[in-house]
């Protein structure tokens, strides 16, 4: 089965009252062994990235921002590199997924790193699902840079969120369906599990 899923920044600085619900909900998709290989991504703000250089950032240097969320670090499954190692982490097998981190500075998750595992997984072009924070931010910007090289981004929306509030995700969301497709953006993820759960029955 190929139904890679990327996770985006699923860390402390990211979770707040209007998202703090998808950490569980981004858990319990994985639980359910329908997506491999899983990429889960971090953001790091070193002295020579953008934040910093440009935005002055103070967030996301160390772990009370950086951090991932512990319920999306049990899934994970490892010990994680510190955050000064940039570039992609095998995180071994589990949840019924081969996978991986990936630490960065940038928005988009789309790296050379990014590039190198997934020419490396040698995975069919039908598409990358995309769950996580923030939605205007993060999310929108993975998603134009896969669509931009020909990849399809499939962004799975009730598991995305910002934690600058509703609004902030709406917006996010409003300018998916126009820039990558409607159809690429799932606002109801439930037709989609029942149907793999069958296919998985039926091997």
């Amino acid at each position: 089965m190929q139904r890679p899923l990327v996770v985006l920044d699923v860390q402390r600085g990211f979770i707040s009252e209007y998202n703090r619900f998808l950490a569980g909900g981004i858990a319990s998709i994985i639980k359910a062994e329908l997506f491999n290989p899983v990429i889960f991504t971090r953001l790091v703000n070193t002295p020579d990235s953008p934040l910093t250089l440009f935005l002055e950032s103070p967030n996301y240097k160390d772990i009370m921002t950086a951090g991932m969320d512990p319920k999306i670090a049990e899934v994970m499954g490892a010990k994680l590199p510190p955050m000064d190692q940039l570039g992609v982490t095998d995180l071994g097998e589990g949840c019924g997924a081969q996978r991986y981190l990936l630490t960065r500075t940038a928005y988009s998750a789309v790296t050379a790193d990014f590039e190198e595992l997934v020419g490396n997984l040698s995975l069919d072009n039908t598409g990358i699902y995309i769950v996580g924070a923030d939605t205007e931010c993060q999310v929108l910007k993975t998603a134009l840079d896969l669509f931009e090289r020909s990849v399809e981004p499939i962004v799975l929306a009730e598991f995305c969120g910002s934690h600058r509030g509703l609004g902030m995700h709406e917006k996010g969301i409003e300018l998916l369906r126009e820039l990558i497709g409607p159809e690429r953006v799932v606002k109801d993820y439930m037709p989609l599990r029942q149907r793999w759960e069958r296919q998985k029955k039926q091997g």
